[in-house]
C-alpha cells in the first residue's frame, strides 16, 4: 500500500477519533445545560425559548418537539463514524463506505426538512399560548450547498470507482 493511502488511514482514524470527542463534549454540554441549568441549547428557536420560559407550556411536549434533532443528532454521527472506519481501513471506493455515505446524505436531506417541521410544530405550540406569534423559517443557503456538494461527491465518488475497475480490467 503506498504512502498517500496509509496517511489517508490515519487521518481518518484520527477524525474518527476527533467526532467522538466533539459528541462526547456536546452531550456533556448539553445535558449540564438542561440538568444544572434547566435549558435546552440544542438548535432551537426564539419561540422555544420563549415556551420553555413559560410555566403554562408543558415541556415534556417541548422536548418531544426537540427530540428528533437528538435522534438525527446520533444517526448522523453513528453512520458518520461508520464511514470513517472504512476509509480508516482503506476502503474508500467500496460498496459499505459508499452506502455510509448515501446514508449521511439522505441524513442531511431530511435533516433540512425536519427543520422547517419543527419551526412550524414549534410556531403551533406557541400559538396556543400566546397572542401573537411570529415563525421564522430560516433556509441556510450553507444547508443547500452542502447538499448539493454531497450530491457531487457521491457523483465523484462513483465515477473514480468506475475508472478504477476500468483500470483493474486494462491491467
Amino acid at each position: 500500500m503506498n504512502a498517500n493511502m496509509q496517511k489517508l488511514m490515519k487521518i481518518s482514524g484520527f477524525f474518527r477519533l476527533l467526532v467522538l470527542m466533539a459528541t462526547v463534549i456536546v452531550m456533556v454540554y448539553l445535558g449540564y445545560s438542561f440538568f444544572v441549568n434547566g435549558d435546552i441549547r440544542f438548535g432551537t428557536s426564539h419561540l422555544f425559548h420563549e415556551l420553555w420560559q413559560d410555566e403554562r407550556a408543558s415541556r415534556g411536549v417541548l422536548l418531544g418537539i426537540q427530540s428528533p434533532m437528538f435522534i438525527m443528532l446520533f444517526v448522523g454521527v453513528y453512520w458518520l463514524q461508520k464511514l470513517l472506519s472504512h476509509y480508516q481501513q482503506g476502503q474508500f471506493f467500496g460498496h459499505e463506505a459508499m452506502r455510509c455515505y448515501l446514508w449521511l446524505l439522505w441524513i442531511k436531506v431530511l435533516d433540512f426538512g425536519l427543520e422547517i417541521i419543527l419551526h412550524l410544530g414549534t410556531g403551533y405550540y406557541h400559538k396556543q399560548f400566546f397572542e401573537h406569534t411570529s415563525i421564522e423559517l430560516t433556509i441556510d443557503f450553507g444547508d443547500i450547498t452542502t447538499i448539493l456538494l454531497m450530491l457531487l461527491i457521491v457523483y465523484l465518488l462513483k465515477a473514480a470507482k468506475d475508472i478504477e475497475a476500468e483500470n483493474r480490467e486494462f491491467i
